[in-house]
């Protein structure tokens, strides 16, 4: 009897762990991957981890979720999104989130990339911001190899950044025009 009672208590623990509903990324029948956290669905080529950062700005704190996949060192692939605090968000225009959003991405790498190209996009239903910074010449004279392609959207106080760093690679493509809301509103 006890040895039935314990393995029918594994067999429980063994069954809810793999159905959690609280996971942060988890594959679609699709192939795909999605986080019900993050309303998002994208085709990642390999299964991304999830990170999560405290932020502060002023007496606000929030938290920076990351999703990154990598192919090797020099190929990419991530999506971060960020609850604002609503106060801060709500008095800025969509166009004014992504000419800020694009402005910080571009400052953190300046060293080595510039901005290139911007553009307004609509995706999926989401307008957003598209970019590509090119390496400078001088990391290129240094031996380095890549660009960045990135999108910006924003979805009530979440903004969405999705980006690949890196060398060219076939499912750049897929990536970043997969990129959707599970649920439009959040």
């Amino acid at each position: 009897m006890k040895n039935n009672l314990l393995f029918i208590f594994a067999l429980i623990i063994f069954s809810s762990c793999g159905n959690d509903p609280n996971h942060f990324v988890y594959k679609t029948k699709s192939g795909e991957y999605a986080s019900k956290p993050g309303n998002f669905i994208a085709d990642f080529p390999i299964g991304p981890k999830h990170s999560a950062i405290d932020n502060q700005i002023g007496l606000d704190k929030f938290q920076m979720h990351l999703f990154r996949s990598t192919l090797g060192p020099n190929k990419n692939f991530s999506i971060e999104y960020v609850d604002y605090p609503e106060h801060m968000i709500t008095s800025m225009t969509d166009e004014q989130i992504y000419s800020q959003g694009v402005t910080n991405y571009a400052n953190k790498v300046s060293e080595s990339f510039q901005l290139e190209s911007l553009e307004s996009i609509e995706q999926h239903g989401l307008k957003g911001q598209y970019f590509v910074l090119t390496l400078k010449q001088s990391a290129i004279d240094k031996g380095a190899k890549g660009y960045i392609e990135g999108k910006l959207f924003r979805n009530g106080n979440r903004v969405y950044t999705i980006t690949y760093l890196g060398h060219n690679d076939n499912n750049t493509g897929a990536f970043m025009k997969s990129f959707r809301l599970i649920n439009k509103d959040l």
